[in-house]
Formats: C-alpha cells, structure tokens, sequence
C-alpha cells in the first residue's frame, strides 16, 4: 500500500517561520517536522510515498531528495490549486495512487508508528480515519477536527465546530480511489477540505469507518504554541 503525505500548504499560523520556509521544514528539536510523519510511514513498513508539493516546493524536494535516507522510495505530486484547501492536495494523489486503496498524512501531523501499524490491521475495506477518543485534554482542542461516531464505528458528523463529539480527528486516513469523486475540481466553488469531501461522501451513503488509536502518540502543530508544547510532549515521550 502506498502512503501520501500532504505538505503543499502555507503555514499561515506559524509565520514569521513559514516566510522562508514551507512548514514541513520548520524544526521541532533540531528536525523539520515532516522527518517524524516520513520516518513512522518507513517504520510502519511503506517502501512508496507520495509527497503533496505547493508552496516553496523546491526547498522540501531539495532537503528530502528521492527517500534514500529514509529508506522509502519519494514520489513528488505537485499540487498547483493548494491554496483552495487541503482536498485539493488529496487529489493531486490520483495518478500515484491509481486504483488502489492508500493511506494519507499531514505534514504537520507528528505521528508514532504505532498509528499507522493499527490502521492497516483495523482498517476495513472502506474509507477509514484513525480517531483519538482520548483526547479531550489536548491544548488545542478548540481547534481541532472532531467527530462523532455511531455504535456501528461509522463517523456520523464532522467538524471543526462540533459541540457534541466522542471523538478527534487525528489526520491519518486511509482512502479508497473513491475518495476522489467527492472533491469538485470547478475553480469557482470554494474552500476544498477534506471535511467538506467526508461530508458529501456521508450524505451520499459511502461510509467512513473508524480505527480508535487512543493512548498512541500524535500532536497537530499549527501555531508557535503547539511548537512549544510538541517539544515538551515529544522531550517527555523519550
């Protein structure tokens, strides 16, 4: 199964970092924050990757080359819409991907092994997301995207602004090629999240499952705060 990184975007929160650099680059303990989500997709046994590129591009194919060092073979997928939402970049995978089932990472998502390990065990035949329903004590919970899950495993409801969630998205997903169906490539019609295309998929009746990775290691890193507080985190896992 091949796996697919999404680092096209600006980092606007995390400016004045982000001027010169492209986020997946901005150190966290002397390493660029996107070295951690590569080095648990190697771990977890993926030999191909799919980076997503966009914004200062060159930079990030200079620094993380063709994969060697990584053991994992590096495949570039330029996104020239990413600046229209994070969808956009899921599709800029299609032709990576081909037909075949993948799994999806953020950049800025510092993920253990242990996650991904779990996701390809758990994961059904289906589209399925890694949830943490552990994680209402996180520092930025205000911000993140959360869930609600039925009995059945299934997400019900997604977002940002959910007041009744038993669950937060952790940013790792495994995708089928069906995912592509429900991210309009029209210029003309707006902010393309991936939030937006999981809830036209629900509406539609194709499901997206569960894999509960409560109690693994994961930290989103958005602002200068979560910088800090993910150094104290990752100081305290070692």
């Amino acid at each position: 199964m091949k796996g697919v990184i999404l680092a096209a975007g600006t980092g606007t929160r995390l400016k004045p970092l982000t001027r010169k650099l492209p986020k997946p680059l901005v150190s966290l303990l002397g390493r660029p924050l996107i070295d951690y989500t590569i080095e648990a997709f190697a771990q977890a046994g993926f030999t191909e990757l799919g980076v997503v590129v966009g914004y200062k591009d060159h930079l990030l194919r200079r620094y993380l080359s063709d994969g060697t060092r990584y053991g994992i073979r590096i495949q570039y997928l330029p996104n020239i819409h990413y600046l229209r939402g994070n969808a956009t970049s899921i599709l800029a995978s299609k032709s990576f991907v081909q037909n075949e089932p993948f799994v999806v990472s953020m950049a800025d998502h510092i993920i253990s092994t242990a996650i991904l390990k779990r996701l390809l065990v758990c994961a059904r035949s289906g589209h399925t997301l890694c949830v943490d329903r552990q994680a209402h004590d996180l520092t930025h919970i205000s911000d993140a995207t959360k869930v609600w899950v039925d009995k059945r495993g299934f997400v019900v409801h997604i977002g940002k602004e959910l007041v009744r969630f038993n669950a937060i998205d952790t940013g790792v997903f495994l995708f089928t090629p069906r995912i592509f169906r429900y991210i309009p490539i029209s210029q003309n019609d707006g902010l393309n999240s991936i939030t937006r295309a999981i809830r036209l998929m629900i509406i539609r009746g194709d499901h997206l499952g569960t894999c509960d990775v409560s109690g693994t290691f994961w930290f989103d890193v958005d602002t200068p705060d979560d910088l800090r507080y993910a150094r104290t985190a990752l100081c305290s896992q070692a």
